[in-house]
């Protein structure tokens, strides 16, 4: 089988490789994430730091410090930046990394799970194609969304409770508390699910002996996370940032901004989105039963369950908020795709072993994965830096960057200010901010066709969607 296997880690290396590469090279971004991007930039810029970190000299919902987040992704990817400098695919490489940590990550789980059934450990890319394919997972990976280095962190942490259940307990749940610490210093509440990863493992395998050991892990690993955020609540700079998050977003703006009309669409979401994973493992699944007569081993259909379990616990508590998306589910996907690999991986293996069987079909998947991952990179090459969204708005942003001087701050018609992807490329790209108050200000940007505000002509610089005004000459001692 280990030739066929090698065909097939072929075949997964190439679906993920067109399934990421194409869409990191490419500018334009999902609001959100060009938000956290702007952060991250500004901090490496010296604008904002780790503890007060900005988004611009107006700042975000009546707050100058961007509070919308704990601080830990933005001070991560600010390093990538003051690494490697400020070009468009900086945050993309960022985000490229954290996808292929996750996958790190992942393989060293699905192997830990099958510590009993050795010839399926390599099959370590099945788990990572169920992932792979979910649409919510390489989108996020496409808009630098918080939920990349979230999962890192998670995944991570369901590692390390997976290898304490079967020795060095303590180690193990104090290394695995530090990442679900890391976890929600990233996202916030949603960050600390692992802390049930140990009971819920144990409630699949009902093993008495291993019950108190999981109640231990789980009280180690909350103690780390509590004992951390009391040590940071003693600095003065760190509890000056995350007491507004607290008050400000996690206990107010979560029961103000409702997203969504019922609790349950999350778990609506995430039935839609494993629709993929879903019919693929039973596919695999039923031709893998039809084959043969055994059954799945009750270990393995337990750790599967499991990893069910700690996946849903990263799902089901966004039920308490009317405030959901699809994608703040991705971070527990790992655990979801590793669960139904487990449940399928016998139905692969058999398909696996006939494949090997036949020459040919073995060398036409490899070949299949091959090619795939060769016209992902030549895509990736003809695409790099073409816009995949918004490509009016960059090329007026690009225009106006020429003309406005950088980190100016400009009045904004107030029909513009919620046109976020406007103030994060105006930022990203060219370091201007944008004001709505009604301030003067030596340059002003308005919808194409509206007419200049009071105090401002008409610059002559050429927009497709925007109008850029400067002050006129009664208005030139205007900032």
């Amino acid at each position: 089988m280990a030739q066929s296997t090698r065909a097939f880690n072929w075949l997964v290396i190439g679906i993920c490789a067109a399934l990421l590469l194409p869409g990191l090279v490419r500018e334009g971004m999902f609001m959100d994430g060009m938000l956290y991007t702007v952060v991250a930039h500004n901090q490496a810029n010296g604008f904002g730091t780790f503890w007060a970190p900005r988004f611009s000299q107006v700042g975000v919902a009546g707050m100058a410090i961007f509070h919308e987040h704990p601080p830990l992704a933005f001070g991560l990817q600010a390093w990538w930046f003051r690494v490697l400098g400020d070009g468009f695919w900086v945050e993309r490489l960022y985000c490229l990394a954290t996808a292929l940590i996750t996958m790190f990550v992942m393989v060293r789980l699905w192997r830990e799970c099958l510590h009993e059934h050795l010839s399926l450990r390599p099959l370590g890319g099945w788990p990572l194609l169920l992932w792979i394919i979910v649409p919510q997972v390489f989108w996020c990976f496409h808009n630098n969304m918080l939920e990349n280095t979230m999962a890192v962190f998670v995944t991570a942490a369901v590692l390390q409770v997976v290898l304490g259940m079967s020795a060095a307990w303590a180690k193990r749940a104090i290394i695995a508390g530090v990442f679900v610490f890391l976890a929600s210093f990233t996202k916030g509440v949603p960050g600390l699910f692992p802390l049930a990863a140990p009971v819920l493992l144990w409630s699949a395998s009902r093993n008495v002996h291993s019950f108190r050991r999981a109640l231990l892990i789980s009280l180690v690993m909350g103690t780390v996370v509590a004992a951390s955020y009391l040590l940071l609540w003693q600095w003065p700079d760190a509890r000056g940032n995350l007491e507004p998050y607290v008050n400000g977003r996690l206990l107010h703006r979560i029961d103000a901004q409702h997203t969504v009309e019922h609790r349950w669409r999350i778990l609506a979401d995430l039935l839609a989105s494993q629709v993929g994973p879903l019919v693929l493992a039973a596919v695999v699944f039923l031709l893998g039963r039809r084959a043969r007569t055994e059954r799945p081993p009750d270990t393995l259909k337990a750790t599967a369950i499991g990893m069910f379990l700690i996946g849903l616990s990263g799902v089901a508590p966004m039920m308490l908020t009317l405030v959901q998306k699809s994608f703040y589910s991705v971070p527990a996907f790992p655990m979801i795709a590793t669960g139904l690999g487990l449940l399928s991986a016998q139905g692969l293996c058999h398909l696996l072993d006939r494949l090997g069987e036949r020459q040919v079909l073995t060398q036409l998947v490899r070949y299949t994965g091959i090619t795939a991952f060769g016209v992902a990179l030549v895509l990736s090459v003809l695409l790099f830096a073409k816009p995949a969204r918004d490509a009016d708005l960059l090329a007026d942003v690009a225009t106006i960057g020429a003309s406005v001087p950088a980190g100016s701050l400009v009045d904004l018609h107030p029909d513009l200010w919620n046109e976020w992807n406007l103030q994060g490329y105006l930022m990203r790209y060219h370091a201007i901010s944008v004001d709505d108050r009604g301030n003067s200000h030596a340059w002003s940007i308005g919808p194409k066709k509206a007419l200049p505000p009071p105090g401002y002509v008409d610059s002559g610089v050429l927009l497709r969607e925007l109008a850029l005004y400067r002050a006129d000459a009664a208005s030139r001692g205007m900032k």
